[in-house]
């Protein structure tokens, strides 16, 4: 069957969709040259827009995932991209149209999401509602797709990019906001973190009623611990940690999600409560089960969607993100019924901050520590939990209410030097996430390369852009295009073939 493409801000500018599956290979290198020392892959996930779902809207979280793979192997580059086949996926395939819909699926405005419930029929009764649209990380020799919410994480292969299936230990996992729809159906953070030396994975999942965050230490065997955050202090959309190396750091702020607000007051799933205290949770890293602390700020209402890294000296734990002025996503006093959403950083700004905590009295403080606009932070992440030196953002302008991103920003964090490079000013262009690779597997820190993918909408083509991180000033030590736009996807990582 053809449609048209739908209007609606998530499919304009950088959020048109790449419908087609793409194989490049040897991809163009149109200045300087292909590092030979990376071995490696640089895989992202993103949601694309494939057919209208059954309700005719087109929330971004509804839309399938999308994994972009580009492999390097001795001064060469290969670009590949592959549907996640999830079992909604599967299921719509089958029948060739869209099977679901949502109860944040039928306002037709800016409070359409798909976060809330499926509504259950013949055709989706027992199949997960996951997209599996937000990330793609490494573990145990695979890349594993997730969603936050909706479904387990399903392992890809990390050469073809072919849906394995959904990861084994998925029945070990317990429900996000949804109940269950089939036997190992969960749901498994977005942003999980992993010690590099054994490969441990420390992630969790969150819900809108008790016990708020459930916490799942997954181990490469399969083997996962868990515990139930049955003292968590409020729900809070729990989207991001900190690492050290005794605790799994957990936000609790004051950005919530309640399903009832969809079905009973006929709002978007979204809460900003500005009383609720900004606590945090250390929870003992190698002793799950044991005494959690919680350390109750007097910070005021802010927002860290996205963390960076932390150091713990002495008695100071230092948590450092990009942090919000208010979360970037629509509540009820920014739209009117009917109004399409203004989407991410239109309707908030982000300055990279810190928190630093007193571990003896608690006290808390929030600082900024830039004035430019900075969001996506990256880290070495071979030192997650380890204490780091050296930040990675996208950065940008203040823009009206919100921001403009463009530039790649790499910051000493104990320092506070930065280097800076602009990658676009006033093209039509969507600088996207980064991420690090390591110039050898035992090189020091920060030690390597930044690959940042950019997605030149207006002209319909991409680029990944190498830089050295010995002076990313320069500019790019290599440009590697792509004969079509890149779709967008919000998150990834890089896998280490050495």
């Amino acid at each position: 069957m053809g449609y048209p493409l739908p209007g609606g801000n998530s499919l304009r500018g950088p959020f048109q969709p790449m419908r087609f599956e793409a194989t490049v290979n040897e991809c163009i290198v149109t200045e300087g040259e292909i590092p030979k020392e990376l071995s490696g892959g640089f895989y992202r996930a993103g949601p694309t827009w494939r057919r209208p779902t059954k309700q005719g809207n087109n929330p971004l979280i509804s839309m399938d995932g999308m994994i972009q793979g580009l492999v390097f192997d001795n001064g060469r580059a290969d670009f590949r991209n592959r549907w996640v086949r999830t079992p909604k996926f599967l299921a719509e395939e089958r029948a060739g149209r869209g099977l679901f819909e949502w109860t944040d699926g039928g306002f037709g405005d800016w409070r359409d999401h798909a976060y809330g419930d499926v509504v259950r029929d013949e055709y989706t009764t027992g199949v997960p509602q996951g997209t599996n649209n937000i990330n793609i990380f490494p573990f145990a020799g695979q890349m594993l797709a997730s969603g936050e919410q909706g479904g387990p994480p399903i392992a890809i292969d990390p050469i073809t990019l072919d849906t394995i299936g959904v990861v084994p230990w998925s029945t070990k996992l317990s429900p996000g906001m949804h109940e269950k729809s089939t036997y190992g159906d969960a749901s498994f953070t977005a942003h999980p973190k992993w010690d590099h030396e054994t490969g441990v994975l420390y992630g969790w999942n969150w819900r809108d009623t008790s016990p708020y965050v459930t916490i799942h230490i997954v181990h490469p065997d399969g083997a996962v611990e868990s515990r139930d955050l049955h003292d968590a202090p409020y729900n809070t959309v729990a989207h991001d940690i900190w690492l050290t190396q005794d605790w799994i750091v957990m936000p609790f702020q004051p950005f919530t999600a309640d399903k009832l607000q969809i079905t009973e007051k006929k709002l978007g799933i979204w809460g900003w409560n500005r009383e609720l205290p900004i606590i945090i949770g250390l929870i003992p890293r190698h002793d799950l089960q044991g005494e959690i602390r919680w350390i109750h700020t007097d910070i005021p209402a802010e927002y860290v969607m996205h963390t960076m890294s932390a150091n713990v000296e002495g008695d100071l734990l230092t948590l450092d993100a990009p942090i919000f002025n208010r979360p970037p996503f629509p509540f009820p006093e920014d739209f009117a019924e009917g109004e399409d959403v203004a989407l991410f950083f239109s309707v908030s700004r982000s300055f990279l901050g810190r928190w630093t905590i007193d571990l003896t009295t608690g006290a808390a403080k929030t600082e900024q520590l830039s004035d430019r606009p900075s969001e996506l932070p990256k880290v070495d992440e071979r030192f997650y939990g380890k204490g780091y030196e050296f930040g990675f953002q996208v950065g940008g302008v203040v823009k009206r209410n919100g921001m403009s991103m463009n530039s790649l920003v790499m910051t000493n964090m104990r320092t506070m030097a930065e280097q800076v490079y602009q990658i676009r000013s006033t093209e039509a262009a969507a600088v996207l996430e980064g991420t690090f690779a390591p110039r050898s597997p035992d090189a020091p820190e920060g030690d390597g390369y930044i690959i940042v993918p950019v997605s030149w909408w207006a002209e319909k083509r991409g680029e990944y852009l190498i830089f050295d991180t010995h002076d990313i000033t320069k500019g790019p030590v290599c440009r590697i295009e792509l004969p079509f736009m890149l779709g967008w996807t919000p998150h990834g990582h890089w896998m280490d073939f050495r």
